[in-house]
């Protein structure tokens, strides 16, 4: 039985408003915060409509979420997703990676359940084999659409 839903940030629940920008969001974000005009929603947008699907599902799940790197720390996004997920992780920050099953091992035991209780979405398909063969349920998000029809069938 699923009880953890753990999601990837950049991607997955922020995307750059630049739909053909292919990089990294915490790369560009890095490159751009210290510009005196710089405001974040101008260059990435919040997927409100995965968010609020959320919302609904936080009575039933723990909601989680498992990133890379720092970009989530911005004020503008912890005010809007501080509410609805009850952990973040940054593998930057914990000196752990994505791409590593012991990264999903440590993640299981600090969230208190088991492997197998935790579902796990990202885009990138290399990090979503490491939770998998860690022993989490994965799933590999690829639009909205297919994600929302996902989640109601689980």
């Amino acid at each position: 039985m699923i009880k953890v839903l753990l999601f990837d940030f950049s991607r997955v629940l922020l995307h750059p408003t630049d739909k053909t920008y292919s990089g990294s969001l915490n790369r560009l974000h890095r490159e751009l915060k210290d510009n005196e005009s710089y405001y974040l929603f101008h260059h990435f947008k919040l997927n409100d409509q995965i968010i609020e699907f959320l919302k609904s599902l936080n009575r039933k799940y723990n909601l989680a979420i498992f990133t890379t790197d720092v970009i989530q720390n911005d004020p503008l996004i912890k005010e809007i997703i501080g509410p609805v997920f009850s952990k973040i992780y940054s593998a930057s920050e914990l000196g752990i990676s994505k791409k590593e099953i012991s990264s999903y091992e440590f993640l299981a035991k600090d969230l208190k359940v088991a492997p197998g209780e935790i579902l796990f979405i990202d885009d990138t398909f290399g990090n979503v084999e490491a939770a998998q063969t860690a022993g989490l349920k994965t799933h590999h998000y690829k639009t909205n659409g297919e994600l929302i029809k996902f989640l109601e069938s689980v």
